[in-house]
């Protein structure tokens, strides 16, 4: 019992499914017996080959089962993508489901269109609910496969106006894309972004499987930043087309688009360069012709001063003529004037010196001492100069006056 060659049935159970986990595979059958367990994170089903009946009985996660987007019914053809695990409690084998597949396309339209008539119910493809794209647009989350010709076609038609790309490789056909793309979303939910792209290229419908999972067109209703989609298909448009902001059908356009206020605002500006150099063209012409004309206008008003002050220094001369020649009359007329005035003054004065004479010998001939002289006398009463009897009375004492003295007498 001891020996190393000899192990459990659990640790065999345990080797054989390290073993059958290489053997996942996509297997096609019809669906029976499926049981789902309210409040249970996972349901059982059995998957059949029409042709002799083989059965595999199936066990799925809910998450898994709810990413699919299948509602799946007893009869429905399916493909399964699963991974064979013998149950260690009975011993039975079971395939761990992964993902669900429709089978055909036209079990796929109708899965289709009733999923795309539950959704518009709600309101998802409403264009009152839509973003706008935003303008001049810089930081861009993109969403698509690395290989292949789509991601080329979009950067070889990006301009170059500073996009800021965040790019997140996907798979983007078959019902695998739904996880990966629902990850991606997760991975640039919170980078602040512009608008988020999501794009692919043309294919047949089962190719478009993913973009018309459910969970997928919730999560990209849901995203925080404006979506624009590029996924092209001829027949029918992808209900994460419908759901998302903005549809265009090719990369191109998406770069297109993502361009175009950009490519506006560059012509705008380029317009208005020209319109700048036009008009700082038209306003130096402007100016130079001002220029030369108010040098032809100063200059004639420059010549016309000129001859303005010409004219007032020949008047200025004259006056100046006229002024000293005054000045030369006028001296002369005072030089005559003060030689008049001379002659005048000397005549003035021997006529005084005349006059004064005259005068002299007048007074002098007049003079009361000469009367006395002559023999006449002058008689006062009190010093008044008797004139007549009548002013002297009997006791008055009087002074008569001679030549040569004073009498004293008395009137008797």
């Amino acid at each position: 019992m001891n020996s190393p060659d000899i192990i459990s049935v659990s640790q065999y159970l345990d080797k054989l499914n390290v073993t059958l986990k290489v053997e996942k595979a996509k297997i096609v059958g019809e669906v029976s017996g499926v049981q789902e367990y309210p409040g249970r994170s996972y349901l059982y089903f059995s998957i059949k080959d029409g042709k002799d009946q083989s059965t595999l009985k199936c066990f799925m996660w809910k998450r898994d089962f709810k990413i699919s987007g299948v509602e799946i019914k007893d009869g429905m053809e399916v493909i399964v993508s699963a991974t064979p695990n013998i149950y260690k409690p009975n011993g039975g084998l079971t395939l761990q489901v992964e993902q669900v597949e429709l089978v055909g396309e036209g079990a796929l339209e109708k899965a289709y269109n009733e999923l795309k008539k539950k959704l518009e119910s709600e309101g998802l493809f409403t264009e009152s609910r839509k973003r706008e794209i935003p303008s001049y647009p810089h930081r861009i989350g993109v969403i698509t496969s690395k290989s292949g010709a789509v991601i080329n076609d979009f950067l070889g038609n990006l301009g170059k106006f500073g996009f800021e790309i965040l790019f997140v490789d996907s798979k983007v056909e078959g019902q695998d894309a739904v996880k990966d793309l629902i990850s991606a979303m997760k991975i640039l939910r919170d980078k602040k972004l512009d608008v988020l792209v999501i794009m692919r290229g043309g294919g047949s419908l089962e190719s478009f499987m993913a973009f018309n999972n459910e969970m997928l067109v919730r999560t990209v209703a849901s995203f925080g930043a404006p979506v624009l989609t590029g996924i092209g298909h001829d027949k029918d448009i992808s209900l994460v087309s419908l759901v998302s902001d903005k549809n265009v059908s090719t990369p191109t356009a998406v770069a297109n688009l993502l361009n175009s206020t950009w490519s506006e605002a560059l012509s705008y500006v380029r317009l208005s360069e020209e319109k700048i150099f036009t008009q700082f063209q038209s306003g130096l012409q402007n100016s130079q012709f001002r220029v030369e004309n108010s040098e032809a206008i100063i200059q004639s008003r420059f010549v016309k001063l000129l001859e303005v002050l010409e004219k007032a220094e020949q008047r200025l001369l004259h006056a100046v003529v006229r002024i000293e020649s005054g000045i030369a009359r006028i001296s002369e007329s005072i030089f005559q004037k003060a030689k008049d005035l001379e002659r005048g003054f000397v005549l003035f004065i021997t006529n005084t010196k005349e006059i004064i004479k005259q005068s002299a010998k007048a007074i002098e001939f007049s003079s009361p001492e000469r009367a006395l002289a002559r023999g006449y006398s002058i008689v006062r009463n009190k010093g008044k100069v008797l004139k007549s009897v009548k002013d002297a009375k009997v006791g008055d004492g009087l002074d008569i006056l001679v030549s040569d003295g004073i009498i004293q007498s008395k009137v008797i």
